[in-house]
């Protein structure tokens, strides 16, 4: 059966009004022509009335769980016969968990091992975050006596079909206003994206291959195995009233490690009964296991193991490498592992990753999310080595030079180390770490210096959306506080400062208005306080500021943008004044092997070769954008620190030797008609898209894509028009083609 566009998109959209909570309803046909799908009819779902009633019997509510009112479609039953039309289809919606037909499903459609609805078809759509996420048929097999699932592709006419950066490009092209909005609003998916939001190509195809070869409905990529634990354990610590974690005693786990989690820490002999009588849901206990045999482990434990999942306490298995099942093990929750290369003629010494897999689906799907905001994606590279090594025992790469070249390259030099050492000797620094992400970076931090004891954050300036998104990400076992202070209020900083102030963070050029903070001030503050001052010096770059030189402790940077300008490197890095912080955070860092990939680090180092003199042109290129725009008649604004009107003006001449690439600015039309008429038709020589750094100038409407959903009144407490457009200049050599084009864009505003 082929269900039509117009038909699936509103049993989407029906999804997505009904979210947080399942929708139902049928899609009507003809009953003379099998092909027909005429109609989508939405019905009730009665399951918090029947919960109400009666919670025993009816556990789920409509967040988990759906029934059409029975007396609503016995009538409708009546109604379609008379008008020689019947149900083609039932469909429902799945909040957070995916799109797949579950063994609930499956008991509600069928009545004594046979089909409770001959010739109808089932029809599940995903609901994730409020967002259309996929959708899958059912189809009962008389013969087989079960369902036949298929799963229905993404509608190449409502994703995004172009990347940029190639083969391991790092984000997607947004062509229109329209297009925007229908991303936002959930009617439109992504096939290209930012690569922390939408996984790479490479990473998608490695998670169904392990997700198949487990035989588990999910599976979660990251940088490493250790890493995929460390997420797994911070996510069930922040999303239950309390976690203790119990551990065979034997564990090969260092419990050191764990403390760090701030997570109590049990131990438990597996080989008395009445061990495992003491774990308890209510109490959070989760059972971590650590070893050699798993497999058989969970073949002898399996009545063990089957009261727990009946009790619902967590069992996490971490192992060396990801498992084979033809069935996935009951009583089992996740499995946690290292990714691995076996032994091919190509040398993959370092290459490596982790993944998470399980068949809990709302958990996966908020693991995601939480992956999505802190970062420690697997590169895409690996997961393209990764592949080729599962399907190819000789893998040899060839077909991939980018690929073949970096993988050469590691025989040859240890390019985490040579991008370590040259961006401390950049950045004045003691030590520099490289990350996944420039997020991953930065939530790393947040682990190291937030404790319940020291649960304050002090936030001047407008932060990265995602940094902020981070930052206010509260969870159950600790109540962080982040506050915020305006480049204007620094005189009231060391009033909010007290023994609970775990950080003060900020940026040398904010993201997008381009304020610069006194990082002078803010240091002798915070140096005189004893309070770590972290600074994400992405925008600046280390050609125009070393923030260690104003009081700085930790300096982070997304890799992804300017050091790297390519559009297919995803990295991030921190770099440490104090000897003595920079071993805390490589300890931790090696205690959960949270660290770069050498392929990525490999293509970075190549990429840094000429970071100084691509700088001085993305400076020049700002400025000269800034000051076109400045005196441009359709303009109404502009957000640059090279401008005398700017806010910053004199503290950048203070403390940068350039003010970069990223210039904002609003239209005198600021209506969402003058933003299309600005962004909606083709440009010459800029490309649209959502990132900053690339060697090619970019364009986007920044608020749409990071503040869509606040209000008028939120936008402006922190002072973000709605419709403001961001530049990020590239690094051309000649400026006068990009101007030309601002140029007829902006004229178009006027007409």
């Amino acid at each position: 059966m082929v269900i039509p566009e117009k038909i699936l998109h509103e049993c989407h959209a029906h999804g997505v009004e009904a979210y947080p909570e399942e929708t139902c309803g049928f899609i009507l046909g003809n009953r003379d022509d099998p092909d027909s799908l005429e109609t989508v009819l939405p019905m009730r779902n009665i399951m918090n009335e029947l919960h109400e009633e009666d919670p025993e019997q009816y556990p789920r509510t409509a967040r988990d769980g759906y029934m059409i009112d029975p007396r609503e479609q016995m009538k409708l039953e009546r109604s379609l016969k008379k008008e020689g039309k019947e149900i083609k289809v039932i469909y429902h919606s799945h909040p957070d968990v995916g799109a797949y037909f579950s063994e609930k499903d499956k008991e509600d459609a069928l009545w004594n091992g046979k089909a409770r609805y001959p010739g109808i078809t089932f029809l599940v759509c995903a609901t994730t975050n409020g967002k259309p996420d996929g959708a899958i048929l059912a189809d009962f097999n008389e013969n087989t006596e079960d369902f036949e699932i298929t799963t229905i592709p993404p509608d190449s006419a409502i994703t995004s079909a172009d990347s940029l950066g190639g083969t391991f490009g790092i984000t997607g092209i947004l062509p229109t206003i329209n297009f925007i909005h229908e991303w936002k609003n959930g009617s439109r998916e992504l096939e290209h994206g930012y690569f922390r939001f939408v996984p790479p190509r490479q990473v998608k195809d490695l998670q169904r291959a392990l997700s198949a070869r487990s035989s588990a409905r999910h599976a979660l990529a990251y940088c490493s195995g250790r890493t995929a634990l460390f997420e797994l354990l911070i996510y069930l610590r922040e999303s239950r009233p309390q976690t203790n974690l119990y551990l065979p005693a034997n564990s090969t786990l260092i419990p050191a490690t764990l403390q760090n989690l701030e997570i109590p820490c049990h131990s438990l002999d597996l080989e008395k009964s009445v061990e495992w009588e003491k774990l308890s849901a209510k109490q959070g206990n989760v059972l971590l296991l650590a070893m050699k045999d798993p497999e058989t482990f969970l073949k002898e434990k399996a009545e063990c193991l089957g009261k727990l999942r009946r009790i619902r306490v967590p069992v996490i298995i971490f192992s060396a490498c990801p498992p084979i099942f033809d069935e996935w093990p009951s009583g089992l929750t996740y499995w946690v592992s290292n990714i691995t290369t076996p032994d091919s003629n190509v040398n993959l010494s370092g290459i490596e990753g982790g993944v998470i897999l399980s068949n809990a689906d709302r958990q996966i799907a908020e693991l995601t999310e939480m992956r999505k905001r802190s970062g420690p994606i697997l590169s895409a590279r690996n997961a393209a080595v990764f592949l080729e090594v599962i399907q190819n025992e000789n893998a040899d790469f060839s077909n991939d030079t980018d690929l073949s070249q970096a993988i050469k390259s590691l025989n040859n030099s240890n390019p985490v180390e040579l991008v370590s050492q040259k961006l401390s000797e950049w950045e004045h620094s003691s030590a520099g770490f490289l990350f996944p992400s420039g997020m991953s970076a930065v939530s790393i931090l947040l682990n190291l210096l937030r404790k319940k004891e020291k649960a304050q954050v002090i936030v001047i300036g407008l932060l990265y959306s995602e940094s902020y998104a981070l930052l206010m990400s509260s969870g159950i076992s600790a109540t962080w506080k982040a506050l915020f202070l305006g480049l204007d209020e620094l005189d009231s900083l060391p009033e909010i400062l007290s023994e609970k102030t775990a950080m003060i963070i900020t940026e040398t050029i904010t993201n997008p208005l381009g304020e610069v903070p006194d990082l002078e001030k803010i240091g002798e503050i915070a140096n005189a306080y004893g309070v770590p001052l972290v600074v994400d010096n992405t925008l600046a770059s280390p050609a125009n500021c070393q923030p260690l030189d104003f009081g700085v402790d930790y300096v982070i940077h997304s890799t992804t943008k300017f050091l790297s300008g390519s559009n297919d490197h995803a990295g991030g890095a921190v770099l440490v004044k104090k000897p003595e912080d920079a071993l805390s955070l490589e300890n931790f860092q090696k205690s959960w092997e949270l660290t770069i990939s050498p392929l990525e680090a490999e293509i970075l180092w190549a990429r840094m070769q000429d970071f100084k003199e691509r700088m001085e042109r993305f400076n020049t290129n700002g400025t000269a954008i800034a000051h076109f725009l400045a005196a441009h008649s359709a303009v109404d604004h502009v957000y640059h620190a090279s401008l005398s009107s700017h806010l910053s003006f004199s503290t950048a001449k203070k403390l940068l030797s350039g003010n970069g690439g990223v210039v904002s600015f609003t239209l005198k039309d600021d209506s969402e008609k003058g933003l299309r008429s600005f962004y909606d038709k083709d440009f010459s020589s800029i490309l649209k898209a959502p990132t900053i750094g690339s060697n090619q100038t970019l364009i986007c409407p920044y608020p749409l894509l990071t503040h869509y959903f606040d209000t008028d009144a939120e936008l402006e407490e922190i002072k973000l028009p709605r419709h403001l457009i961001r530049v990020a200049a590239g690094c051309e050599t000649e400026i006068d083609t990009i101007l030309a084009d601002l140029n007829h864009a902006l004229k178009r505003t006027t007409q």
